[in-house]
């Protein structure tokens, strides 16, 4: 059985998808370590996605959001 995303993915219209997440980075070295990840993804995966944003927000949290095109 697919999961709901899948399912909505297999509709046959130009779609994008957004993934946000949110994490907990209680020190300067998970929160670089995220930026590293992104700045990555920036490097190899251009092509891959629409719009991809970092965020550094209170309570040591930080949020990515990316939005692919499908």
């Amino acid at each position: 059985m697919k999961n709901i995303v899948d399912e909505l993915k297999d509709v046959s219209f130009k779609k994008h998808v957004v993934t946000s997440i949110e994490y907990d980075c209680k020190d300067d070295t998970a929160k670089d370590e995220v930026y590293e990840a992104v700045h990555d993804i920036i490097e190899n995966h251009l092509e891959d996605f629409a719009k991809i944003t970092y965020d550094l927000e209170p309570d040591d949290k930080v949020k990515v959001e990316v939005i692919e095109n499908i």
